[in-house]
């Protein structure tokens, strides 16, 4: 084979590899965009839920805090938001653990938590509350406040982390389709 016929062989192998690698980093670059965006619409998806739960539990807790209602009445609330909320926090760091360098979930986790304390310490006034002991009253309506106002600044958090993840999301999305 004379020289003139292998030159020809050799640019297009070479032009042949560096198209399959051109087209290799493109399905992968494609598919970690594709993750990355499929966890932020289930991060702020999540997000959207909690706040959702969190908010009627906050109308719950603000009727006990104000002694609309009884102790005795958001007892069952209160466990149903906590096994919400446990379910959340399983579902975030689900979402943390698929791609730890993204921090979508991880600062859900973190927030969901606040939020599970924050509900722990509202059942320990109400308990207070429910003993009738006129020192444990004071100190069930104290633990209730305290628990009311971390939950709404927990509340608060995860709506705006959400609102975050979701124009991150869309502002990934909008680079991607104009190329940029």
């Amino acid at each position: 084979m004379s020289v003139d016929a292998l030159a020809p062989l050799v640019v297009s192998f070479a032009m042949g590899v560096v198209a399959v690698y051109v087209v290799w980093r493109v399905l992968i670059v494609g598919g970690e965009l594709r993750r990355n965006a499929q966890q932020d619409r289930a991060a702020a998806d999540l997000a959207h839920r909690a706040d959702i739960s969190l908010m009627e539990l906050c109308a719950i807790v603000d009727d006990l805090r104000r002694r609309k209602s009884g102790p005795e009445s958001g007892a069952p609330s209160l466990r149903a938001s906590a096994d919400a909320l446990r379910r959340y926090a399983e579902e975030a760091e689900a979402i943390a653990r698929r791609n730890p360098g993204h921090e979508a979930g991880a600062s859900l986790v973190a927030e969901i938590e606040r939020a599970q304390r924050a509900v722990d310490l509202i059942e320990h006034g109400r308990q207070l509350m429910l003993e009738r002991a006129v020192e444990h009253i004071g100190e069930g309506e104290t633990a209730v406040k305290r628990g009311y106002l971390n939950l709404v600044h927990a509340r608060e958090a995860i709506r705006t982390r959400g609102e975050q993840i979701a124009r991150e999301a869309d502002g990934d999305a909008g680079r991607w389709s104009r190329g940029g």
